[in-house]
C-alpha cells in the first residue's frame, strides 16, 4: 500500500531553511539537529547520525551513517566536506561509499560551483559516473521580501553583513567609503560583523599587526557599526541600503546576496565561487573582478595561507577591490536615475532563479523515489 505521507528529516540550520524546507505536497518536514559535533569541533560537520523513525533524511551537507533510512544530502562545495584545509582522506573515502550506495537517492549541488568542486573533488574515483548520475543543480530559494522596486535616495546608503570580516573584504569597504567621502560623495556605510579574524582562517591573513589595525579603525573611520543584530533587523538594514557590498575572498554560496536583492537592493560582489550565478551584472548589481582559478571559479590563493608571499597577495587583492569599489558606485552615484530599473531587476532575478515554487517542483521527483521505497521496504532500524 502507497504511504499517504512522507516524513522527512531535516536540519534546522541557516542553510537549510534555504535549502531542505521546501516540502512538496505529501510530505511533512521535521526539524532537528544535523550536526551537534561540529559544536565540538567544526570538522565534525562532514557527517551526522539519526535515529530510525523516518522514511528519508534530507541532509545538508552531512551525509548519515549507520543507518537503513534513504536520504539526499544538499551540498555547499566539497561532498563529503573534507575541504582541503582539513582533508582526512579515509573519511572522504568512507562517505562517498554512502553516497554511492543505493541508500544515497540523490546528490544535489546547490549552485554550478558546487557542481564543479563536487567533480573535481571526484575525478580520479571510478565510481565518478554513478556520482553524477545522482547529481543535479537546485539553487536555494527564498521569496523575495518586497513587491515594487525602489528609487536610489539622496544619500549613497552602503551595507556590508558578515562575521568573517576579512575574508569578506571587508578593509575594503571601510577604503571604499574614506575615498567616496574624499569624493565628496554622500556616503553613510554601515557594518554588521563581530569582526571575527584568526591568523589560523583559511583565507586570514596571517597579518597580526595590519589586520588589528584594520580592526580598530572600524569605529574611526564614520561607518555605523553593530557587532551583532538579530535576522529581522538586518533584514531592515537591506531594505533601507542602496547597495549591499560583498567583496568577498570566499564564500560557498552568499546567501546574503540574496537576502539583499529580495529587498530590491543592488549587490556588489567580487565574482568569485557561485557570486555570478546570483548577480547580473548591470542588472540586478554589479561584479567585481577578482583572480580566480578559471577551471572552477575560485580565487587562485585559496588555502595557500601557509606561502610565504600570500599576505601580499591578499593585500594587494584588496587594493584591487577597493579601486573597483570606488570606481563603480561613483558611477553609479552619478547615474542614480537609473537605480529603480536595477532594483526591479534584483527582485526579479530572486523570482526568476530563487523561487520557491520551482525549487519545490524540482525536489518532488527525488521525494517520490523514497515514498516508492517505503512501500516495498521493511521497517527501518539501525544497522546491529
Amino acid at each position: 500500500m502507497m504511504k499517504e505521507r512522507l516524513k522527512v528529516r531535516v536540519g534546522w540550520s541557516y542553510n537549510a531553511r534555504y535549502n531542505t524546507h521546501h516540502r512538496p505536497n505529501g510530505v511533512d518536514l521535521v526539524l532537528g539537529p544535523l550536526t551537534p559535533l561540529a559544536r565540538i569541533n567544526g570538522k565534525l560537520d562532514s557527517f551526522t547520525f539519526i535515529k530510525p523513525g523516518y522514511d528519508l533524511i534530507h541532509a545538508f551537507n552531512a551525509i548519515p551513517l549507520f543507518s537503513r533510512t534513504p536520504f539526499i544530502v544538499t551540498f555547499e562545495d566539497y561532498c563529503p566536506r573534507v575541504p582541503e584545509d582539513r582533508y582526512v582522506g579515509w573519511l572522504e573515502r568512507r562517505l562517498r561509499k554512502s553516497l554511492i550506495s543505493d541508500r544515497c537517492l540523490a546528490i544535489v549541488a546547490m549552485s554550478e560551483y558546487a557542481l564543479r568542486k563536487f567533480r573535481r573533488q571526484h575525478q580520479g574515483c571510478p565510481d565518478l559516473a554513478k556520482l553524477l548520475a545522482k547529481t543535479q543543480v537546485i539553487y536555494p530559494a527564498m521569496a523575495a521580501s518586497v513587491s515594487d522596486p525602489k528609487p536610489a535616495g539622496d544619500v549613497l546608503r552602503l551595507l556590508f553583513v558578515g562575521v568573517d570580516f576579512m575574508r569578506k573584504g571587508g578593509p575594503a569597504v571601510l577604503e571604499a567609503h574614506r575615498r567616496l567621502k574624499a569624493r565628496g560623495i554622500p556616503v553613510e556605510t554601515t557594518i554588521v560583523s563581530s569582526l571575527r579574524w584568526s591568523e589560523r582562517d583559511y583565507i586570514g591573513p596571517p597579518d597580526k599587526k595590519r589586520c588589528g589595525a584594520v580592526l580598530d579603525s572600524v569605529t574611526s573611520t564614520g561607518v555605523v557599526h553593530y557587532p551583532r543584530l538579530a535576522h529581522n533587523d538586518t533584514m531592515e538594514l537591506m531594505r533601507r541600503a542602496d547597495y549591499l557590498l560583498l567583496p568577498t575572498f570566499h564564500d560557498t554560496f552568499g546567501y546574503v546576496s540574496l537576502e539583499a536583492m529580495s529587498c530590491g537592493t543592488l549587490v556588489v560582489a567580487t565574482s568569485t565561487c557561485a557570486q555570478n550565478e546570483i548577480v547580473e551584472h548591470g542588472r540586478s548589481g554589479f561584479l567585481l573582478d577578482i583572480e580566480n582559478d578559471p577551471a572552477i571559479g575560485d580565487w587562485i590563493w585559496l588555502y595557500c595561507q601557509h606561502r610565504a608571499c600570500y599576505i601580499d597577495a591578499y593585500w594587494r587583492q584588496i587594493e584591487k577591490l577597493t579601486d573597483q569599489l570606488v570606481e563603480i558606485l561613483s558611477v553609479a552615484w552619478e547615474r542614480r536615475k537609473d537605480y529603480e530599473a536595477m532594483s526591479a531587476g534584483a527582485i526579479r532575478r530572486v523570482r526568476e532563479r530563487f523561487n520557491i515554487d520551482d525549487a519545490r517542483d524540482r525536489l518532488a521527483p527525488l521525494y517520490q523515489i523514497a515514498v516508492q521505497r517505503t512501500a516495498t521496504s521493511p521497517p527501518l532500524r539501525f544497522y546491529r
